[in-house]
């Protein structure tokens, strides 16, 4: 009778753990070759002697995982001009998940930045009005996912730098992220730095 007893309670541990468990996926960059934007958004590319990787890459799977917001994508990103990544956020945008984007307010008007295509396109941006960087590097998915690192949103970070990506569903480290994009959010409110109501 113990035997069965202590056997139920270790199996009901495990099945609570297993139910808990976290994924853990890491990226390293650079990649070889850029991806192809087909192979990227379509699956598969129709030109003939593409230049581009039709292999997954590490750009590939951080778009995919970007891909998969079904509710909220909150980017917050010292600077973004990789026109690919800008377009898999463009794509939520459109798929109706929420878009908010965070940014260092110097990086906004760089060559090649993306910030104003958001614009564009209706997706809320927001930006620090500091002397010092707003140099986070991290996105929040649906509030279960954290993509984080070292690694901009460029295309030189894409191809060319030494750069990791940590994607992450452990509860805590996400829920922590979240609520410093939330404090950032709050605290980049144009209507609270100007005064308006």
């Amino acid at each position: 009778m113990f035997v069965i007893i202590v056997r139920e309670a270790l199996k009901s541990s495990s099945e609570k753990t297993n139910s808990h468990q976290s994924a853990t996926q890491v990226l390293f960059f650079p990649d070889k070759v850029f991806a192809c934007q087909q192979f990227l958004f379509n699956g598969g590319c129709s030109r003939k002697n593409c230049q581009f990787s039709h292999e997954e890459t590490s750009l590939s799977k951080l778009v995919r995982v970007l891909s998969e917001a079904k509710q909220s994508l909150d980017v917050c990103v010292f600077t973004i001009n990789c026109r690919e990544l800008a377009d898999a956020v463009i794509r939520q945008h459109k798929n109706g998940v929420v878009v908010r984007v965070l940014t260092d307010d110097e990086q906004m008007g760089s060559t090649g930045s993306q910030i104003e295509k958001f614009r564009r396109e209706g997706i809320q941006v927001r930006h620090d009005l500091s002397s010092f960087f707003m140099h986070h590097k991290f996105a929040v998915i649906d509030r279960k996912t954290l993509v984080n690192g070292s690694f901009n949103w460029t295309r030189q970070a894409v191809t060319g730098n030494r750069e990791n990506v940590v994607i992450s569903s452990e509860e805590f480290v996400v829920r922590l992220f979240a609520e410093e994009f939330e404090k950032l959010w709050e605290e980049y409110d144009p209507s609270k730095r100007f005064g308006v109501s």
